[in-house]
């Protein structure tokens, strides 16, 4: 039997009897080479080669500074700080929501840890100033995956490392769609606000003091991000150099100025970190070894000449592919997507004059979006569990603001400068 057939079939056969992903692609993966009389070794240098990079250290660690953060006490100073810049107005603690996990997004790189650091703050103030459950946790769901678009982020760097290209170009060319992503959610969630009447109770008033004072106190927390992308971007550092000083900086605040995270609660970082690290690596050295299997034997390129003879106009392969991308963040994991995804779909839009760096912000808003829809939407189950309601019911209330997502991922699509014009200012593009 061809390889490419045991692979695929034995992959939705795993998937079907309840294996886990990287599992079930790493299974299928053995079994293909098995079928196709590859040596073990191949397979072993495979995996091997999958992790190491240097790069890949920076996955890890922007984790456990996410995590430290958090446990720190800078989100909470982020928080008042996006209270004082929003003030009392229609909607005002959605903002709030939005506004502060766009900052942490900016220290976090994870949409899930966004959403729980502030989710869990915002969610219970939302609910007792009188907004609707579903909505509270459907904002808080949509306004966490943006941090996984603004940098640093962790499925940026997956991708680089997948495509090849530049990881510091793509943090760049996350700022502009991030930024546009949370615009987007702000304007649906101040019309939904608005429509039924949920104005924040706040006593902060929107002053220049008030909003001096709130930067002041969070003056750590909105330093971090200063000194994690200016020193990328000043080439102080490099991105994995950027995730260490953000690890001993989270430490510093945490331990030495606002004296919150002790050794239990830097335990309980590390196990989580090493957790997830743990999952990320096996997706990573799965993925790797069925993208080997794929290029051997042509598959990409033989669609990619499929999708570009068959479909004659680009604008249309476009959006198939947008589609494509949203159905498939439905049901896969991030990173597994990205691993197995880019490989097939890169050599497509480049064929249509889509920079590399273009279609990567395009895949991970999609990702962001993937996020929060059903079944497996990772941010729906951390905010439903935090506001104490269905995964049906927030997916429902989710709704207009996904919208408002696709609309800002198409966008990102056909208008190129959105994602490349930061990069090509700073010679990351020519």
């Amino acid at each position: 039997m061809d390889p490419i057939t045991v692979l695929v079939v034995t992959f939705i056969v795993f998937l079907l009897i309840g294996v886990p992903v990287a599992v079930s692609i790493g299974l299928s993966a053995v079994l293909s080479m098995a079928v196709a009389n590859f040596p073990a070794s191949y397979l072993v240098q495979t995996a091997y080669s999958a992790v190491d990079e240097f790069t890949i250290i920076a996955v890890p660690m922007f984790i456990l500074a996410g995590v430290l953060m958090e446990k720190g006490g800078l989100t909470e100073r982020l928080i008042d700080f996006s209270r004082a810049l929003v003030g009392p107005a229609p909607g005002g603690l959605a903002t709030v929501t939005i506004v502060a996990c766009t900052f942490f997004a900016a220290i976090s790189g994870s949409g899930p840890a966004t959403t729980a650091a502030i989710g869990s703050i915002m969610i219970p103030a939302m609910v007792r100033d009188g907004y609707g459950r579903d909505f509270s946790a459907a904002i808080s769901s949509s306004a966490g995956g943006i941090g996984v678009v603004i940098p640093p982020s962790i499925p940026m760097i997956i991708y680089g490392i997948t495509a090849e290209t530049s990881i510091s170009g793509l943090f760049l060319a996350g700022v502009i769609p991030g930024l546009l992503l949370a615009f987007a959610l702000w304007m649906v969630s101040a019309f939904i606000s608005k429509r039924r009447g949920w104005v924040s109770h706040s006593t902060v008033s929107r002053s220049l003091r008030g909003i001096g004072g709130a930067a002041w106190q969070a003056k750590w927390a909105l330093l971090a991000p200063v000194i994690i992308l200016g020193g990328i971007y000043g080439g102080v550092f490099t991105v994995t150099e950027a995730s260490v000083v953000a690890v001993v900086y989270a430490l510093l605040t945490g331990v030495v100025l606002f004296r919150q995270i002790t050794f239990p609660v830097f335990f309980d970082a590390m196990v989580y970190t090493v957790r997830i690290t743990g999952t990320v690596l096996l997706v990573l050295v799965t993925g790797r070894i069925v993208g080997r299997l794929l290029s051997i034997n042509q598959v990409p390129q033989t669609v990619s000449a499929y999708l570009l003879e068959s479909v004659s106009s680009p604008v249309v392969l476009v959006l198939l592919i947008l589609l494509l991308l949203i159905f498939i963040g439905m049901w896969m994991e991030t990173l597994t997507q990205i691993i197995i995804l880019t490989p097939l779909l890169l050599p497509v839009v480049m064929g249509l004059g889509m920079h590399p760096i273009q279609f990567g912000i395009v895949f991970v808003i999609a990702c962001e979006i993937g996020y929060s829809t059903p079944p497996l939407g990772v941010n729906l189950f951390v905010a439903a569990e935090i506001g104490d309601t269905t995964m049906e019911r927030i997916s429902k209330a989710s709704i207009p603001f996904l919208a408002a997502e696709t609309t800002v991922m198409a966008l990102v699509a056909f208008v190129p400068e959105l994602s490349l014009w930061l990069p090509r200012l700073l010679g990351f593009v020519n």
